[in-house]
């Protein structure tokens, strides 16, 4: 049975469409390829402990790049990039290209999480490049509590969230300190000696004093702070 005019428009407007998904699938497909790939690359050098230069970052950031010209918003493509803009500030010779690579990350950052705002990895990363911008704001103590919510038992974000809050202690609140505080308690279970790198790089071993998990990695620490305390207080006395 032949079909009448409405029933061919029809047929072509579907025909249109699956065509158009299909083309739309395709470039995702493309895109997600070019992430996965670039990604391993990047595991590869995180998984050997692997400090790249200035050359290699630029290489592996274009395949990120060439995705992002067929999906401008994926959202694991500007987390990626964002990632590798923090690696280029600590190789950039020129404080203005140190703040460029800074705010380019952010931006990526902001952008990811438009997609992805439940990713604790994203919003510690927001605050870890604020920090750097040393914007000590409103959206920084945001980023850095939302992280700390989100990635309870997540590592990585975990030691992110504690380097950017002891950075900026003075400027947090009470609650928020308190919350990094069950951050290096809770990180005592699985996490004691890269959370005891950032508690000693700050030298707040006030904040692990006590705490049993950290017992044997801090106790030499914990014995000269209590030494320089009571010698402090001594010196008090004795000037009055």
């Amino acid at each position: 049975m032949p079909l009448d005019g409405r029933s061919k428009a029809l047929c072509i407007a579907l025909f249109v469409f699956l065509l158009l998904v299909f083309f739309q699938a395709a470039r995702m497909g493309v895109s997600g390829l070019i992430v996965e790939m670039a990604q391993r690359e990047v595991d590869r050098w995180t998984a050997t402990n692997s400090r790249r230069g200035l050359r290699d970052l630029n290489r592996v950031a274009g395949y990120f790049s060439d995705s992002l010209a067929i999906t401008p918003d994926n959202p694991w493509a500007l987390e990626a990039l964002g990632g590798l803009d923090l690696a280029r500030v600590r190789l950039a010779r020129v404080p203005r290209d140190a703040v460029a690579y800074t705010r380019d990350a952010r931006a990526r950052f902001r952008r990811a999480l438009e997609q992805r705002p439940t990713s604790p990895f994203l919003w510690a990363n927001v605050a870890r490049s604020k920090l750097l911008l040393d914007e000590i704001d409103d959206e920084f103590l945001k980023a850095l509590r939302t992280a700390n919510e989100l990635g309870p038992w997540e590592p990585a974000s975990q030691r992110s969230v504690l380097f950017s809050g002891l950075a900026a202690w003075g400027k947090l609140d009470a609650g928020l300190q308190r919350d990094l505080g069950a951050v290096i308690a809770r990180g005592g279970r699985h996490d004691v000696a890269k959370l005891y790198e950032i508690v000693k790089s700050y030298r707040r071993f006030d904040l692990v004093c006590g705490i049993q998990e950290y017992n044997s990695i801090a106790a030499l620490d914990c014995r000269r702070t209590e030494v320089g305390a009571k010698s402090g207080q001594r010196a008090i006395k004795g000037n009055r």
